[in-house]
């Protein structure tokens, strides 16, 4: 028995959704996802945001010409009901377990923006949101990468895996993904990858007192350090 199916076995689908009571909501439920905007075309679509938090990323989709419609999940009850404020329609609930209601073939966008790597099986979540999909539509996620320098520089040179309250080492992160493995999830289930962006790291100690962009220092080395460099990425899949 792999160590998926043992922890399919041994859990009971119930989400414990005060792991996530701490969190500070101006930046884990408030933000504005606007790199995950810059992948939409403008036009009358119908998009579904998976984890849609206070729904202002979804609310910015309406007001600015990307979507006729957004439909947004959420996990945490208190953000859905800000989220009905602003969306045509806002569910709370657990993806992993709850029962959609879609038509198939519905949306021209599904997004996710920082939720996979949350989940128990995102594998499985893809499948299930597949069908609502329309045949040339798009599913757009961002995932963070555990290949990042500052990770693998703790953990092979420290022996440390420190988990935090956000980023990479998100205490209520359940999966981890490279560029690579987040790929190949997509493609397994039949998805096109069409574009990847990278979110780049901000580098602090090579010059006391600058931040500098990893997206310099990746150009200045010939794109080979990419993926260390990196935070997370902006996938966009075609069905």
């Amino acid at each position: 028995m792999n160590l998926l199916n043992i922890l399919n076995k041994n859990k009971t689908h119930t989400m414990d959704t005060s792991i996530y009571k701490n969190k500070k909501s101006k930046i884990y439920f408030s933000g504005l996802r606007r790199d995950i905007i810059n992948l939409i075309d403008k036009g009358d679509n119908r998009i579904l945001e998976v984890g849609c938090a206070k729904g202002n990323t979804g609310y910015a989709l309406k007001k600015e010409g990307y979507a006729k419609e957004v439909i947004g999940i959420e996990l945490m009850q208190e953000a859905t009901k800000e989220a009905e404020k602003k969306l045509d329609r806002a569910i709370y609930g657990n993806i992993e377990t709850i029962t959609l209601d879609f038509e198939e073939n519905y949306f021209d966008y599904i997004i996710a923006g920082d939720v996979l790597e949350h989940l128990y099986d995102p594998w499985k979540t893809i499948q299930k949101l597949k069908p609502f999909l329309k045949e040339d539509g798009f599913f757009i996620a961002s995932i963070p990468t555990i290949r990042n320098f500052k990770i693998l520089f703790n953990l092979i040179l420290k022996g440390e895996w420190n988990y935090v309250d956000a980023g990479i080492l998100d205490k209520t992160h359940m999966r981890f993904f490279t560029k690579k493995t987040t790929v190949k999830m997509f493609a397994e289930n039949g998805f096109e990858i069409v574009e990847i962006v990278p979110n780049y790291d901000i580098i602090t100690y090579l010059i006391p007192g600058k931040h500098i962009n990893g997206k310099l220092i990746n150009r200045l080395t010939f794109m080979l350090f990419e993926e260390f460099l990196t935070i997370k990425y902006i996938i966009k899949a075609k069905k």
